[in-house]
């Protein structure tokens, strides 16, 4: 059996850099000069203060938090064989945590769960080969280390602008260039895709960002390419292929535009950081593993564009109610959960390391689907989709509207469009 000092590396962090648009303070000098602000201009001036004071309360992300904190804490990691003596066969590992920890994750799972065993319940499982990994104990161990140290890049982060929208400046080194990419594809997943002939257009991009590893195979390729230089995706999402693989293939089958591609996560719920550390440990030279993590610094950022949006539209609605009126959402658990799309961390990820931006696939039609490769049509619940078009619709007609964009000095925008 495989010692734990033997595992490949568990994470590989790469601390995403995103570039922030900004107005030099002569040129919103400049915009001034000619009148002084009308009572108008103060009051949206001031409401846009407001939002961006509230969209700095992290809805979803101090859950995440909580999470990752109650698993360090609580969580305990135990195994059974799935053939006799556990030999060359396979191992389901389960993480399992007191009823009494303040651990959400699946929330409907875990209450249910804690309503039938009162004591226990059982919040992940995985199954895994049992001659590839270490035992329980040193899986704990490995677990709780990257645990640690999600939870440790998190604190780090200061509520000091510069601090946060700061990382822009870094990604096109940390992505593998001096410079930024002339051109950028940011392809999206949605439905509007089929029958766009968009393929070659978006292979023609010096740098394609794809998401959640949706499919740019044979039956596809016409409308969004073969070309892909890096994969962002959602934990939750990966882990559809995570789980599936991690008992038959070494690293995992999670690498559908080829091993060399980057596979890039973003931790929605920590208890996913064992799958990776699974998928690590089968890792093998001709089957590597390649994983990075989000940036914490992007995704702070992120999160606060996609609330600010939303917040936005909540007060258009004009319902009379106030902050607690959006929290509470739409009765289905409120805003506990919500959270950005992958989509728009791919879009925000782009505008810091290409000159220029190109999207595919964002959007809705009355008749196409949600996504090009499946069926479904109806929408992700946690995702207000709204607010992300208009931050995209902003960032094309009037991109100095943006906020948080403008906290970075010295960074200039790309222009960026929108293709349907």
């Amino acid at each position: 059996m495989m010692k734990l000092r033997h595992l490949p590396p568990v994470l590989f962090l790469l601390f995403f850099t995103l570039s922030l648009p900004s107005l030099t303070y002569r040129h919103r000098h400049l915009l001034l000069l000619p009148r002084a602000p009308s009572s108008s201009q103060q009051h949206r001036a001031g409401d846009d203060a407001l939002l961006r004071r509230l969209a700095s309360i992290d809805a979803g992300g101090d859950q995440v938090l909580a999470d990752a904190a109650a698993l360090l804490a609580n969580a305990s990691i135990s195994s059974f064989s799935h053939s006799p003596g556990g030999h060359n066969g396979h191992r389901l590992l389960l993480i399992r945590l007191p009823c009494s920890s303040s651990y959400t994750g699946d929330n409907d799972t875990t209450t249910a769960s804690c309503r039938r065993r009162r004591q226990i319940t059982t919040v992940s499982t995985l199954r895994v080969p049992s001659d590839m990994l270490p035992n329980d104990t040193s899986l704990l161990a490995a677990f709780r280390s990257s645990l640690r140290s999600f939870l440790r890049s998190r604190h780090r982060i200061s509520d000091d602008p510069n601090t946060i929208a700061g990382v822009m400046h870094d990604l096109p080194t940390l992505l593998g260039n001096r410079r930024r990419f002339p051109t950028c594809a940011v392809v999206g997943n949605s439905g509007i895709l089929l029958n766009s002939g968009r393929g070659a257009q978006i292979d023609a991009h010096d740098f394609i960002i794809r998401l959640n590893n949706a499919p740019a195979s044979a039956g596809f390729v016409s409308d969004v390419g073969a070309k892909t230089s890096l994969t962002l995706g959602n934990s939750f999402v990966l882990r559809r292929c995570f789980v599936p693989s991690a008992s038959t293939t070494p690293g995992c089958n999670c690498h559908p535009y080829g091993r060399s591609v980057p596979l890039t996560m973003y931790v929605s719920q920590p208890v996913h950081l064992l799958d990776a550390i699974a998928c690590a440990a089968t890792a093998t030279a001709t089957s590597p593993f390649l994983l990075r993590l989000t940036d914490p610094r992007l995704d702070v950022l992120c999160a606060r564009i996609a609330k600010y949006y939303s917040l936005r539209r909540f007060v258009a609605a004009d319902t009379g109610e106030g902050w607690e009126g959006w929290r509470r959402g739409d009765g289905r658990g409120g805003r506990m959960h919500f959270h950005y799309s992958s989509g728009l961390e791919a879009v925000v990820m782009a505008l810091g390391a290409c000159e220029e931006v190109s999207m595919f696939g964002f959007g809705k039609k009355e008749a196409a689907r949600h996504h090009y490769h499946t069926g479904r049509k109806k929408e992700t619940e946690v995702h207000d989709y709204e607010a992300e078009y208009e931050f995209y619709r902003e960032l094309q007609e009037r991109p100095e509207m943006v906020p948080f964009l403008d906290e970075v000095p010295g960074f200039k925008l790309p222009p960026v469009r929108q293709y349907w």
